[in-house]
């Protein structure tokens, strides 16, 4: 199956849950980074096979059961460092809690959308390449 508007060749990033789904329902759109990337474009999110425990007790509504896998795709528009009033005044996009955790990068979404099913597979650190069997699972 072809997957209109997007390239044959596909990047990947894991995100902890909950912060995946969060994504995904559009309540989160600054995925919170430790490096920057100067990729742009669409971008495959994948879950992490680890939740976030801590976060998935603050936002008990959603459901973050999915694990280990891609359930989406999302445009990154643009990746910023971080100053500490930034983190402030963007936190409700961010979402996250307490102080900046030191050097730290916002990558913003747009575009969001969610795959029809989930398709199992392994994550990795940083970007990743989406396999030809995974990109041809994937139907949205």
């Amino acid at each position: 199956m072809t997957i209109i508007g997007l390239p044959n060749f596909l990047v990947a990033l894991s995100i902890k849950q909950p912060w995946a789904e969060l994504i995904l329902l559009g309540r989160k759109t600054i995925e919170v980074r430790s490096w920057p990337t100067d990729f742009r474009g669409p971008l495959i999110l994948h879950t992490g096979k680890k939740p976030e425990l801590e976060a998935l007790f603050r936002y008990p509504d959603i459901d973050a059961s999915y694990l280990g896998g891609f359930v989406g795709v999302a445009e990154l528009v643009n990746v910023e460092l971080f100053t500490h009033a930034s983190w402030s005044r963007l936190r409700s996009e961010h979402m996250v809690p307490g102080p900046m955790p030191g050097e730290a990068f916002g990558w913003r979404f747009r575009h969001v959308r969610r795959l029809k099913r989930p398709v199992d597979a392994s994550g990795s650190l940083k970007l990743f390449p989406v396999s030809e069997n995974a990109r041809q699972a994937m139907e949205f």
